[in-house]
């Protein structure tokens, strides 16, 4: 499997993972609004701690986003490249956020697909304190008040990422029917999954929502894409116990490379290593 050295000392804690109590529910888009000011308003409310949010169907304009670029240095094995701004409108196809704290006060991580007036399939990664939201409608949450997504900095990777934190050091494994997860660099895509799962008893699950990055990827259909700077996002899937104690992970991806072009698939098992972080959160069903 396909490896890339890391800035910094390797942690030996690879997946970090807790379950909670699952809320869920609809959060109103409201226009001229700020999307990260609307999100926190509304999840701070609820008291949520950290979620899952499906960004289909929410238009922005203007937006502003970034997408994956190699890096200019050895600080980084991959970066962001410079700012885009869109007046938009944009209709948001297909996205996905993680909801949690950075410092103290609320973020979000969304990676984001959408059409631009031209046709073209783009994608992204949102700034949400610079997005404003364009158009009435609503967007799904699932969430908890009991684990926390909180931003800190990671020495391995030399970036401040989101990682699962508990209220309680001995949360039970089986406390609820939401599972927060964070995959380290390096562990095989489909085998994190898995290992999480065992981990918490899983026999059926849907994505609630997964963003991250991988190192380029491999398809289940034979596409290869050698681009090691990546964002991706789960399109679609869930995962079976099978009676032999194995798992089926059916898993749909968006890809967003290099150079801005778009990509869809099924990730082939252990071909696909993280490259920064993988943020997942899953349903038990």
């Amino acid at each position: 499997m396909r490896h890339v050295k890391q800035p910094g000392p390797i942690d030996p804690v690879r997946i970090e993972s807790h379950s909670a109590p699952l809320l869920q529910g609809q959060i109103e888009l409201k226009p001229g609004t700020i999307l990260m000011e609307t999100l926190a308003e509304q999840l701070g409310a609820l008291g949520l701690r950290a979620a899952a949010l499906d960004l289909s169907g929410m238009v922005l304009g203007p937006m502003q986003f970034v997408m994956p670029t190699y890096s200019s240095s050895e600080e980084h094995v991959a970066f962001y490249s410079d700012t885009f701004k869109r007046e938009g409108p944009i209709a948001i196809e297909e996205g996905a956020a993680t909801y949690g704290s950075r410092d103290g006060s609320p973020f979000l991580h969304g990676h984001l697909l959408w059409h631009d007036v031209e046709g073209r399939q783009c994608g992204g990664h949102v700034l949400p304190g610079n997005s404003i939201i364009a158009a009435p409608g609503h967007i799904g949450f699932k969430g908890c008040k009991e684990v926390a997504m909180a931003t800190c900095f990671d020495p391995e990777t030399n970036f401040t990422l989101f990682g699962p934190v508990a209220e309680k050091e001995d949360l039970e494994m089986d406390d609820g029917d939401l599972i927060v997860a964070k995959i380290r660099p390096n562990e095989d895509l489909i085998d994190a999954i898995e290992t999480v799962c065992r981990r918490h008893g899983v026999e059926k699950a849907r994505f609630a929502s997964l963003i991250g990055s991988t190192v380029g990827a491999r398809f289940e259909d034979g596409l290869v894409i050698d681009s090691v700077p990546t964002e991706i996002l789960a399109l679609d899937g869930g995962i079976t116990r099978r009676t032999d104690g194995s798992y089926d992970v059916a898993l749909e991806l968006g890809l967003i490379d290099a150079v801005g072009k778009i990509h869809r698939g099924r990730p082939r098992r252990g071909e696909n290593p993280v490259l920064i972080c993988v943020e997942l959160f899953l349903e038990r069903c």
